[in-house]
């Protein structure tokens, strides 16, 4: 039996002290701040970030080095693993599966597969740890499991509600002008995941109304909550409106077990601080 290992980016969002209890392998990713660079759960975390964030330094993200990536895999491949499947964060909000892929390919052929996980976060997580259960626990052919866990990478519902609209122009994602006429008229995107991209699906000015939509939403599904779970993520976020949020669940989905995440700081880095997002996902390994 060829000894495998599945492995993914800090683009999942936990802590390090987490990713020892699940026993993964996470590459740190990187965020520039004023010109100096920090690692993900390293020298830096979500929380350090928002406050960064607010007190107005320039943030940028940018993907690790080919030499960072070989000494994570190659540190592996001296530990005794022969093969090495690696999940990224999504093609279609980073370069990081092309660089990965392409580095890879170069230098260890088909002893590492990168999978495009098509996610981020908690549901990022979730694929992770399903790969991880099949391959490594349940000794499944890679192929199998992958394509197992692919047709259920996009299983899940998100809805992202920014706190402005100031961090998403300082990251490109939005006009000056319309940052401007949003936060004047206080206007807030309302923010989806769709096909491995983060989507504006709509608009609010009131955040609590369309939370309680969203709860109510995913109370209709009737998905079942041996196999699905709720999340609630957010970063430096208002207390009260977390408390809003908990209530809700309580109210609306009791019927769900419920965590409570951060962001990772590349995405936090362009959503900014004060992001709230709910979550409807499978539960890692259903």
């Amino acid at each position: 039996m060829i000894k495998t290992i599945v492995t993914c980016d800090s683009t999942i969002a936990i802590s390090p002290e987490k990713a020892k209890e699940y026993d993964l392998r996470v590459l740190p990713l990187n965020v520039i701040v004023d010109n100096v660079e920090y690692h993900d759960g390293v020298d830096i975390n979500y929380i350090e970030l928002a406050k960064m964030m607010r007190d107005g330094k320039v943030i940028k993200t940018s993907t690790p080095t080919p030499y960072e990536i070989e000494q994570f895999f190659d540190k592996l491949f001296e530990e005794g693993y022969e093969k090495i499947v690696h999940f990224t964060i999504s093609s279609k909000l980073s370069s990081m599966f092309d660089l990965f892929t392409n580095t890879c390919q170069n230098k260890y052929g088909d002893k590492v597969v990168i999978v495009d996980s098509l996610s981020v976060m908690s549901f990022m997580l979730t694929s992770v740890l399903t790969a991880k259960k099949l391959i490594e626990k349940d000794n499944m052919p890679i192929e199998k499991a992958l394509e197992i866990v692919k047709a259920n990478i996009s299983d899940f519902e998100v809805v992202f509600i920014p706190e402005s609209l100031t961090f998403l122009k300082r990251g490109g994602r939005i006009s000056p002008a319309v940052a401007f006429f949003g936060n004047l008229i206080g206007l807030k995107p309302v923010l989806g995941f769709v096909d491995g991209a983060i989507t504006k699906i709509g608009t609010t000015r009131n955040i609590k109304v369309t939370l309680k939509e969203t709860a109510l939403r995913y109370a209709e599904m009737k998905k079942d909550p041996e196999i699905y779970k709720v999340a609630i993520a957010s970063v430096d976020a208002n207390p009260a409106l977390i408390e809003f949020i908990e209530k809700l669940v309580k109210e609306y989905l009791p019927e769900y077990e419920c965590t409570t995440d951060g962001f990772s700081v590349n995405v936090e880095a362009h959503a900014g601080p004060g992001t709230i997002a709910l979550i409807m996902e499978r539960k890692p390994g259903k």
